[in-house]
């Protein structure tokens, strides 16, 4: 979550939405009378370790007891998409805009189903989102 020194929520709902794109997300939804922004961004997780593993394992398995029925590959990571939710608010207190993030990642396996889904806690990642919403919001109001 960040504070910004201005009143404009258009202004800051633009350079939000900007910040995601340069980040490599393609904004899903937006209401911006909620002042909403909803991205995402597709990405392999494959693992090309833990996938030569998996197959050996299940190769090993396949020979030790000479029947096919090891599920280490089909359970292996295959994809994921990268989700980034975000709001805009009025801050109650002063003239301020505060927006929030929260970054998640939805993990598929070989098999097409749903191994993970969690929030992503790489404070770089949120340190870079905010970074380029100043800097979009400082051009703007400096007509740069």
């Amino acid at each position: 979550m960040r504070k910004y020194d201005t009143t404009d929520e258009k202004k800051v709902l633009q350079a939000s939405a900007g910040a995601l794109q340069d980040l490599g997300f393609t904004i899903d939804k937006s209401e911006t009378n909620l002042g909403v922004i909803v991205a995402s961004k597709n990405r392999s997780a494959v693992n090309v370790g833990a996938t030569t593993l998996a197959i050996t394992a299940d190769l090993a398995s396949a020979i030790l007891t000479r029947n096919y029925n090891a599920n280490f590959y089909k359970n292996s990571d295959k994809e994921q998409k990268i989700q980034a939710s975000m709001i805009i608010n009025p801050s109650l207190s002063d003239k301020n805009m505060v927006v929030r993030v929260k970054f998640q990642s939805i993990v598929w396996n070989q098999s097409g189903q749903v191994s993970r889904f969690e929030t992503i806690k790489d404070p770089k990642l949120y340190q870079d989102f905010f970074e380029r919403v100043s800097k979009a919001i400082f051009l703007e109001e400096h007509k740069i």
